[in-house]
This record gives structure tokens, C-alpha cells and sequence, in this order.
């Protein structure tokens, strides 16, 4: 049976719309290719007024397009996967953004012939500035992989494994990384507050140091180490503040905190 759309959005919340507005402005697909299910009939037609298709009916979503985005929250694929179970017709492709929700969860409802992509964005990919991660179940194509990272490239950068494990394994370091980004940004602020700087000013120069130094990074000419060192003048200020850093073991707080996040993710998909 020929589908009626080429994508289709289970639970048009802020990331989903993130993803299917950013293939939208690639030009992947026009936004009347697009089906956009939300329990809300406001939402669904301020989604209908920029130009998307939309339903109430979550299963005649799933029957009616070529690759399903599952963005609803995991406690809510107990209600969701028997209801898809029981559709009729083609399976679609399904790309799934809920963290912990295993291949092996979603295959013992759909069988193990549906075609799976697991998908790790980051809260920035709604700025097209995503740090994304991939994996596909047995039953995907390689070409719908490739696919599925053409899409989530045009809002950001993308990692594809080849274990699913490492969805989890890689949490602290993209998926939860920014929220350590802003925690230090808060702390430099708040600093920066007390030596008499403005908050607006402060976060201003903070974060455009972030951004550059980023770039430094990706440049990949010089190690991390050796940036530091390159800021660190023998007798100079950055390297008293680096000694405090280290004799507060730095690196082993973030190796720490990295393992617990990791701990729970592990948790949460049991």
C-alpha cells in the first residue's frame, strides 16, 4: 500500500518540530509531506496554519507514512506500542529520539522485522547546532541510514555507532554535556558579577570565548593539553587558576559525574 507522506511526527513537541522544520528548510520534503500528531487541537492547528498535515490518531499516523519520528516521552511507549502493534499495512521506518527506550522494548511490540533507527540529539540541534548520534536495529537498510543522517547533518554534526550500548555510553559527552556548559557558564557569570562585571557583559565574553575556543579545538591542530598550555604563560594568571582547578581534581569530578550519568542511563532503559 502506497503512503500518503513521507514523514510523519509522533508527538510534535519542541524537538520534534526542531527536526521536522530543519528537513523542512533543507528542502528534504515540503511541510504538506509532513503529518504532525498532538493531542492538543490548538497546537495542531497553529501546525496546520504553517502549511504540516495533522491528526488526533496517532495509528493512522504510523499507517500513513514512509518514516515515523518517535518524539514522545518514554513513559508514554507503554501506551503507544500496542496501539502501533496492531496497524495495518507496510511498516514504516521508525526513528526513535526517547532515550532508553531499547530495539529490544520496541521489537517485542512491532516484531522484530520493523526497521528501527535510535537517534541521540542534543537540545542545540533545535538552533541547527545539534551534536547527534545513531544506530539502527538489524531490520533497517543502510540506505535508511544514511538517510536518517543526511537528515539530522543538515542540523548539526552526527556520530553513527555500531553498538547500541553506546547511546549510552556517549550521554555525558553531547546529550547531557550541555547542561555542564551552562552550570560552568553560571559559575563564571556569577564570578564575574562579584568583581564588579555586569551579568549581561560577563555572559556575552564568556560565551563567545566558548565559541571560540571550540573552533580551536575542532581545527584538531593542537591537542587539548596543548591549547591549555599555550594559555598557561610560565608565572602568569590563567595557571593560578589552573592550579586550583587541579588540586580540586577537576578531571576526576567530570570522570565521576560522567560514570553516574552513564549509571542511570542504564537504569532507565532497564
Amino acid at each position: 500500500m502506497e503512503k500518503n507522506y513521507r514523514f510523519g511526527v509522533l508527538g510534535a513537541g519542541n524537538m520534534g518540530m526542531a527536526i521536522v522544520e530543519g528537513a523542512v528548510r533543507a528542502g528534504l520534503f515540503p511541510p504538506e509531506q509532513a503529518l504532525l500528531f498532538n493531542r492538543s487541537e490548538e497546537k495542531r492547528e497553529a501546525h496546520r496554519r504553517q502549511g504540516y498535515a495533522v491528526t488526533d490518531d496517532y495509528a493512522a499516523l504510523y499507517t500513513a507514512c514512509d518514516t515515523v519520528l518517535l518524539s514522545v516521552k518514554p513513559q508514554n511507549f507503554a501506551e503507544i506500542l500496542p496501539v502501533l502493534a496492531v496497524c495495518p499495512g507496510e511498516k514504516p521506518l521508525l526513528v526513535s529520539i526517547a532515550a532508553g527506550v531499547t530495539f529490544a522494548r520496541m521489537e517485542q511490540a512491532l516484531g522484530a522485522d520493523t526497521p528501527i533507527i535510535r537517534v541521540m540529539p542534543n537540545t542545540p540541534l533545535m538552533l541547527g547546532e545539534g551534536a547527534t548520534q545513531l544506530v539502527k536495529n538489524n531490520a533497517a537498510t543502510t540506505e535508511q541510514l544514511n538517510a536518517v543522517r543526511a537528515l539530522f547533518d543538515t542540523m548539526g554534526v552526527t556520530v553513527v555507532f555500531e553498538q547500541e550500548d553506546m547511546l549510552n555510553e556517549v550521554i555525558p559527552y553531547a546529550g547531557s554535556a550541555p547542561a555542564y556548559l551552562y552550570a560552568f557558564a553560571d559559575a563564571m557569570v556569577k564570578s564575574a558579577v562579584q568583581h564588579g562585571i555586569s551579568e549581561e557583559d560577563a555572559l556575552t565574553l564568556f560565551c563567545q570565548t566558548m565559541i571560540g575556543s571550540a573552533k580551536m579545538l575542532l581545527r584538531r591542530d593542537k591537542t587539548p593539553a596543548e591549547l591549555i598550555d599555550a594559555v598557561c604563560s610560565p608565572g602568569g594568571a590563567t595557571i593560578e587558576a589552573m592550579r586550583v582547578l587541579e588540586a580540586r581534581d577537576l578531571y576526576g569530578m567530570l570522570a565521576e559525574a560522567s560514570d553516574k550519568c552513564i549509571a542511570r542511563a542504564y537504569e532507565l532503559g532497564k
